[in-house]
């Protein structure tokens, strides 16, 4: 039994909210929760700390250069594009191909064709590891029919033509066993990419190439099946702010209120009250938690949870509190004093590219652990030596939305982002030892000096301006756990759903009458799992 409303009054003259059902978090997942049930009629309230919705997924502007402050671009995956269809956004979808690049060789991605040629690339790099390379490609194709499986639309449950459900049965029966078949197949291939290929290949170079922009132990499904991904990729014209700030526009016109620059900082799970940073307070039915999972455990007050209730909720509370989130990533913004064809030349508008073959070997790994773990006698220039080489042999993440969509920049000119992964407690080691700014600059020169030697000529002789996003950034802005944009680290016991089967519980919570949706309630995430909870969330809300 929930609280009787009427009786509920204003407490110490603080502002008192009542609501069937509240969403906290405005990113993707509370974006997708709270517009299905405002569709669905539901009194929804979305609340978001920030001035604007969209956490890791964010458009902005600077003198007149448009950039991603999260996403660079969606992947569809059979969900984005239906939502904008489900709930008539009006949204326009440019294509964002995608290049890969090795030093001077680049491939610009064309579906599974395109596979042969990275095989080709691969070999051309590494000559005396030609029959490892085909064992990989093969390793690929496999996944990526699995996928075909997985995302595909050949299922005869949803055939337009009108059928006798008799004649149907064979076909069904069919599909179903081939759909749990590959459903298997994938929930054994939780391995560490790592590992994976070390069973292929002894070739470090070539392992690191495939897979070094890929967080720590990522399952190798996840990360060999990168590849057919690659041109599922999607950019809304205007950026992906775009579908943010429509999806909040449609809460709205359905009658749901969403309310920003708004922190809770206390949970009543009994009471079903939540309370504010300004001490407003919140009364739900139900609510969905859409931010991060250690922030819900840690702001809610145990002992407002009933004795049977208790001990889940503390089993679970510390098994969220004790695992860390995925590797960061560290951006650099730039604007440069030359036109887009510039770059269109060379790579398409998003592209994934090592400016050495060697590979990053333990330069990210054993390295860089070492370096922290004697952190108080390590000098700058210890640092910086390390930085140097972690540029030169790592693999960069490109962006240039002017390729994509022209009214990005200002004519003749174009504005980039260059991310790679990063540690966070280098970041915060660095600003709590008082050089945060110098270092930032420092990262921000060794990126543009990298991209400028090698896949773009001469960049940064023609840089406008610059600044960065480091893992503390995103932390601050955010409030992601360890400055993650995937959820958790993949390394060490996941405390939350990592089954396909299971997907459908990733919602649930040891909190009653309290769901959960966003990249911490399942693993490995990314955006389409972010909405596919964000939807599992909102029928949970609507089926209790």
């Amino acid at each position: 039994m929930g609280p009787d409303y009427r009786a509920l009054t204003r407490e110490r003259g603080d502002a008192v909210t009542h609501k069937d059902c509240i969403v906290v978090g405005g990113g993707i997942a509370g974006l997708t929760a709270a517009l299905s049930l405002a569709n669905k009629g539901k009194d929804v309230l979305l609340i978001e700390k920030n001035e604007h919705c969209g956490g890791l997924m964010n458009t902005f502007v600077q003198d007149g250069f448009r950039f991603e402050g999260g996403a660079r671009a969606l992947v569809n995956a059979g969900l984005v594009k239906p939502l904008i269809k489900e709930f008539g956004l009006d949204v326009d979808i440019l294509p964002n191909p995608i290049t890969l690049g090795v030093e001077g060789k680049m491939l610009h991605i064309d579906g599974e064709r395109s596979l042969d040629d990275y095989a080709g690339l691969l070999k051309g790099l590494y000559p005396e590891s030609a029959d490892e390379v085909d064992r990989i490609i093969q390793a690929i194709r496999a996944i990526i029919e699995d996928m075909k499986v997985l995302y595909g639309v050949d299922s005869p449950l949803f055939s337009r033509k009108k059928k006798n459900v008799i004649l149907l049965i064979p076909s069904v029966i069919a599909w179903t066993f081939k759909f749990f078949r590959t459903m298997y197949r994938i929930s054994r291939m939780d391995t560490p990419f790592e590992e994976y290929l070390d069973g292929i290949s002894t070739n470090q170079s070539l392992k690191d190439i495939i897979g070094q922009h890929f967080f720590r132990k990522t399952p190798v499904f996840f990360a060999l099946s990168y590849f057919a991904l690659y041109n599922d990729y999607i950019y809304p014209k205007g950026g992906v702010g775009t579908l943010i700030q429509t999806m909040v526009d449609a809460i709205q016109k359905r009658g749901g209120q969403v309310r920003v620059d708004t922190e809770i900082s206390a949970i009543d799970a009994q009471g079903k009250v939540m309370t504010d940073t300004a001490g407003n307070k919140y009364h739900y039915r139900k609510m969905i938690w859409a931010g991060d999972l250690k922030a819900l455990y840690a702001m809610t007050d145990d002992t407002t949870i009933v004795e049977k209730e208790r001990d889940s909720f503390t089993r679970s509370k510390k098994a969220i509190l004790g695992h860390r989130g995925a590797e960061s990533v560290y951006s650099v913004f730039l604007a440069a004093d030359l036109p887009p064809e510039f770059f269109g030349s060379i790579a398409s508008g998003h592209a994934f590219y090592t400016p050495d073959r060697k590979g990053l070997g333990k330069v990210h790994t054993a390295e860089l652990q070492e370096l922290l773990g004697r952190w108080d006698t390590v000098q700058k220039d210890e640092v910086y030596e390390w930085l140097h080489r972690f540029c030169r042999y790592n693999t960069f993440e490109i962006s240039i939305p002017a390729l994509r969509d022209p009214d990005a920049a200002p004519a003749g000119k174009t504005g980039i982002i260059i991310s790679a992964l990063f540690e966070y407690d280098l970041a915060e080691k660095v600003r709590v030892a008082g050089w945060y700014d110098e270092f930032k600059q420092r990262v921000e020169k060794e990126f543009i000096e990298t991209i400028s030697s090698s896949i773009y000529p001469g960049l940064k002789d023609k840089v406008l301006f610059s600044f960065s996003a480091s893992p503390s950034s995103i932390y601050n802005r955010v409030r992601s756990s360890e400055g993650s944009i995937v959820g958790w680290s993949f390394e060490g016991t996941i405390p939350v759903v990592t089954s396909m089967f299971r997907m459908a519980d990733s919602a649930k919570t040891a909190l009653p009458d309290v769901y959960a949706a966003g990249k911490w309630v399942y693993s490995p995430a990314g955006g389409p799992t972010a909405i596919m909870t964000g939807r599992i969330a909102a029928r949970l809300c609507l089926r209790n």
